[in-house]
């Protein structure tokens, strides 16, 4: 019984590895990710989401050099130029990776 039940389990096993799936197939030609229409996971909301993030996270460091004693009045305005040019450019580059996705939308469905 025991040689058996070994066998069934040994050819069950054996019958199985076989019939693992083939990375042959992978590339059926259909472009399964491009048909949404803000490219994905990054829509109007979400860009909106990381435009408000990226203004409150620069907001608190422009807060901390106004209130920084330490610094010259000079220096305060150097800082807070700095950082708001930094914060324009993030601002800038979330703004561009949401347009150049509309942009490229269902691009390569359409090059078929």
């Amino acid at each position: 019984m025991k040689q058996i039940f070994t066998l069934l389990i040994s050819l069950g096993a054996f019958a199985t590895s076989f019939a693992q799936y083939s990375p042959r197939h992978k590339d059926d030609g259909y472009v399964y990710n491009e048909s949404k229409r803000y490219g994905g996971n990054f829509s109007p909301r979400d860009k909106a989401f990381q435009v408000e993030r990226i203004n409150r996270e620069y907001d608190f460091k422009i807060n901390g050099i106004r209130k920084s004693w330490n610094l010259s009045r000079h220096q305060k305005k150097v800082a807070i130029r700095s950082l708001e040019r930094e914060r324009d450019r993030k601002i800038h580059m979330v703004n561009e990776r949401f347009y150049e996705r509309q942009r490229n939308y269902d691009h390569k469905w359409h090059d078929r």
